[in-house]
């Protein structure tokens, strides 16, 4: 039996340059997507709390089924709308 090698990131709607929302000691946070892992994304977020400032530098590590897009990027490392793109290619 051949086992699905796509990763859960490949397969998730998010991608990097992400604006997403999650939960993060009872409260909730926006950030952008930074970096994927094989099931987690890596977001750069901003608060006003110096002890959660203190403690994650503005950055932390959430499961990507942990997270909900706000607002997709403005550009996309996985591909998605090539056909949009092949066909702007043949019309030239």
């Amino acid at each position: 039996m051949v086992k699905d090698k796509l990763t859960s990131n490949d397969k998730s709607p998010f991608d990097i340059g992400d604006q997403v929302s999650f939960m993060l000691e009872k409260k909730k946070f926006q950030g952008i997507i930074e970096k994927g892992y094989n099931n987690s994304y890596m977001i750069g977020f901003q608060t006003t709390d110096p002890a959660l400032e203190d403690k994650y530098h503005g950055k932390i590590v959430i499961n990507n089924k942990n997270i909900t897009m706000v607002k997709e990027g403005p550009h996309n490392s996985k591909g998605k709308n090539k056909d949009s793109e092949a066909t702007e290619d043949e019309e030239k």
